[in-house]
């Protein structure tokens, strides 16, 4: 089952990490926080940007189940700034499956948009590479160190600023 959480309340309430979390929102940033060792500021940024972001409209949690188990979730923002696919995730005991895709799928339908910005960790590439292709989205960056010293981050679909 797939199921997209979409809560709007009043934007005064979000401010902050000490938003009180809904039951499926802590559940989603229990099953992120294991599988994000790249991006060690996770929970903040969950907590700051992504609920807020889900209580506004401005973005949306894809999560898939299995046995009432939560085995992959996606996270997709749409504001005026940006169309961007932020996270995707999968439990190591359902990769392969075909999961990632339906995952990229329903948030490219949420997006109304199939070539959405995003970035990967060149760790994590080998993990999305078919999934990149397959929606031929176009490698147009490559950023050393934002995250993780050493690590590189590459980026898809930006657009060309005009200066």
């Amino acid at each position: 089952m797939i199921r997209s959480d979409f809560i709007k309340t009043d934007a005064r309430e979000l401010h902050g990490a000490h938003t009180r979390l809904m039951p499926s929102e802590a559940e989603a940033l229990q099953f992120l926080l294991p599988l994000s060792n790249d991006y060690p500021d996770i929970e903040m940024w969950y907590r700051t940007k992504v609920v807020p972001g889900l209580r506004c409209g401005t973005r949306t949690l894809l999560r898939v189940e299995r046995a009432n188990e939560l085995v992959a979730l996606g996270i997709a923002k749409m504001d005026e700034h940006e169309l961007k696919v932020c996270t995707v995730r999968v439990a190591p005991s359902h990769v392969g499956r075909g999961l990632g895709l339906r995952i990229f799928d329903g948030l490219l339908r949420w997006l109304d948009h199939d070539q959405p910005h995003l970035t990967v960790s060149a760790s994590k590439l080998p993990a999305f590479e078919r999934i990149f292709d397959y929606y031929n989205f176009k490698r147009t960056s490559e950023v050393s160190g934002i995250y993780l010293p050493g690590s590189t981050e590459m980026g898809y679909n930006e657009s060309p600023r005009s200066d």
